[in-house]
């Protein structure tokens, strides 16, 4: 993922780094770790996404050590009882809570072959399903490298990442969506980072008689709003050109621009002017309509950003129309809707990046796309009567490919 033909310094949050100097810190990392553990390993990531997560998951991944992470951290009590790892990498002020955790965690006897085969493992990714379940999803390298191209390819070739772009994300890197992206931006040595509804764990937070959950600070706890996707400003990164975001801070930002856009006496002219060009498939921020109304309301609610930004993915769930498309006019820029699943490592479906459907307004959630390259959808349970009366199938989703991770304990099938 890191080339060395790649020479320019480029910023991973807060530092600036060239691929050699990270390629030096993997090996400084990982000469050491490979001393310490062998191929069969299981090695929990306990950190929130920076640097340090990407210098120890690319040493891991170096030594085919298997990395293990927590799409959330209510699964740490359970973790270590059910599936308990090599070794824990963690900060250094999190010791005392982990302490505990491992103190009360029974004994287990681990097996590392019912994980597959070792040397085609790259993660286990615990996530908690819908039911309150903890579910374990292995990746091999495969899943995720075919991750990263899925990704790579939501962008058309005259839009394509590349060294210049600034990409930032609402995505851990705990989850294998989330390290795809970045390991995206790696691959083409653009810069990156992520923002504050990222951090999985607080550990300014954490003291010796604290609790396990008081000293978490939960992500459905984080503010997903405007505030959150301008934390990425805290980082001494350009502004961002590339920006994955969720619905709520889609829905936040589009409701400011509009509302300060409102403010003057030409909004309802300008507004119908650019729902119109919409409605032709015509979608710019240099109309002289759009400029005249919109530049002061993308200046007071982004800022620099405004100017730089140029692509929006969005997911985390159903979108109504009555809040899609009045954000595609707000931001007037490519904007790409996907769903995502934890038990893939890339998008599984999403739309193209020039979309310009006006949809009809109602709580009917807009189009996710067909599905993702590599990616084979089924929908399971399809009467026929569906089709012949124009009724829309409510079924279960089947899903194939090589971005498809596999349950822990089960064959290896990329079947979701």
């Amino acid at each position: 993922m890191v080339r060395p033909q790649f020479e320019a310094h480029r910023a991973l949050w807060s530092s600036k780094i060239t691929n050699a100097q990270l390629n030096e810190r993997v090996d400084a990392f990982g000469g050491g770790i490979s001393r310490m553990f062998w191929e069969d390993s299981d090695v929990l990531l306990l950190l929130n996404d920076g640097s340090e997560f990407l210098i120890a998951d690319l040493a891991l991944t170096k030594y085919s050590i298997a990395a293990m992470t927590l799409c959330s951290p209510k699964l740490l009590s359970h973790v270590p009882e059910t599936h308990p790892p090599t070794a824990i990498i963690t900060d250094t002020k999190f010791i005392p809570l982990l302490l505990k955790v491992i103190y009360n965690a029974r004994e287990y006897d681990h097996k590392s072959q019912s994980l597959g085969n070792p040397d085609d493992l790259y993660m286990l990714a615990f996530f908690e399903a819908p039911s309150g379940r903890m579910q374990a999803v292995r990746f091999t390298h495969e899943n995720m490298t075919f991750g990263v191209a899925a990704i790579r390819t939501l962008f058309p070739p005259s839009m394509a990442l590349s060294g210049v772009d600034i990409i930032v994300s609402n995505h851990s890197l705990s989850t294998p969506y989330g390290l795809a992206i970045a390991y995206s931006a790696l691959h083409e040595n653009a810069s990156f980072a992520t923002i504050d509804s990222t951090r999985l764990y607080n550990v300014t937070r954490v003291g010796v008689t604290q609790s396990l959950m008081d000293a978490m600070q939960l992500r459905n706890g984080q503010p997903h709003n405007l505030a959150d996707m301008l934390s990425a400003r805290r980082h001494p990164i350009p502004y961002p050109t590339v920006f994955f975001i969720g619905l709520d801070h889609l829905e936040d930002s589009s409701s400011s621009i509009l509302r300060h856009a409102g403010e003057s006496w030409l909004y309802s002219f300008v507004w119908k002017h650019k729902l119109a060009a919409f409605a032709e498939g015509f979608l710019s921020k240099d109309s002289l309509w759009g400029r005249t109304v919109f530049d002061h309301a993308w200046e007071h609610v982004l800022g620099d950003m405004a100017n730089a930004l140029k692509d929006v993915i969005i997911s985390g769930g159903p979108i109504s129309s009555e809040v899609f498309t009045p954000a595609q006019i707000a931001l007037s820029i490519s904007m790409i809707n996907v769903h995502v699943n934890p038990w893939v490592s890339g998008p599984v479906f999403a739309t193209q990046s020039f979309n310009a459907q006006v949809l009809p307004s109602g709580h009917e959630p807009v189009h996710v796309g067909g599905p993702s390259i590599d990616v084979e959808a089924k929908l399971k349970g399809v009467k026929g009567t569906y089709l012949e009366d124009n009724k829309n199938p409510v079924r279960e989703i089947v899903v194939h490919g090589p971005t498809v991770g596999a349950s822990v304990g089960e064959e290896a099938k990329n079947v979701a």
